[in-house]
């Protein structure tokens, strides 16, 4: 079994659902009904939140098991949402262009292993979006990772279901990776995992989304629309358009 396929039933008490996203991606998406892009959608939070806005969202992950979680959470409801599990880096193979907006936040861009891969990510994105669509990009500030050397990132805990989640930094310069390793504690046992992320740094990600054809790209230091400043902020949060 996988390691998120391992957490699944876990991933709303780790990663709740934050108003500011919910807010933030309203906002862009405007507040009349969209066709709205979900990619990486864990288990569907964000989905869940824009489709009661009145939003037609389809949302694609990976990870089967996360999908089928958004599914058990959305029988019997009127929402608008069409949940499948596919590649981001295949998703022109299954969608049609007519997207106002599409978004792929917490930090799920990195899992691809290279800035070619990435790019290619933002190309297919950018075809995936009508003449005045935006694409909403949200990753950990690497730029500050690096600067100050990094180690962690403060645990998540819950205390509803006694909940530890460590989040442990190790970057290695020679081969420009840093491992993420993840320690979950929870129902009495402990699930490790260790993955390598590629640390884009912020401006080779406009860089990237330039290249896919974005031209308008703002960058934020989180999701109340902070400025971004490179050695201070947490994350970046990239508007393009």
């Amino acid at each position: 079994m996988g390691f998120y396929e391992e957490i699944a039933k876990y991933y709303d008490y780790i990663f709740p659902i934050g108003n500011d996203q919910i807010e933030f991606l309203a906002k862009e998406a405007g507040f009349t009904s969209k066709n709205v892009l979900d990619i990486a959608c864990g288990t569907g939070g964000y989905s869940i939140g824009l489709s009661k806005l009145g939003h037609d969202v389809t949302a694609v992950d990976l990870d089967y098991q996360m999908v089928q979680v958004l599914n058990e959470k959305i029988i019997d409801t009127d929402l608008k949402i069409n949940a499948m599990v596919g590649n981001m880096l295949e998703l022109d193979q299954l969608l049609s262009n007519n997207y106002n907006l599409a978004f792929c936040i917490g930090n799920s861009i990195v899992h691809l292993d290279k800035e070619k891969a990435i790019g290619q990510f933002f190309e297919i994105a950018k075809s995936l979006l009508n003449d005045k669509g935006k694409l909403i990009i949200q990753i950990i500030n690497y730029d500050r990772i690096i600067m100050y050397n990094v180690k962690s990132l403060p645990t998540i805990k819950n205390d509803e279901i006694k909940l530890n989640f460590e989040r442990l930094y190790r970057y290695e310069k020679e081969d420009n990776v840093v491992y993420f390793k993840t320690i979950l504690k929870v129902d009495n046992k402990q699930i490790e995992n260790e993955i390598p992320l590629y640390p884009l740094l912020s401006d080779d990600l406009c860089k990237l989304l330039k290249n896919a054809g974005f031209k308008d790209i703002q960058l934020y230091g989180d999701f109340k629309g902070s400025p971004y400043d490179k050695s201070d902020s947490f994350t970046v949060v990239a508007v393009a358009m």
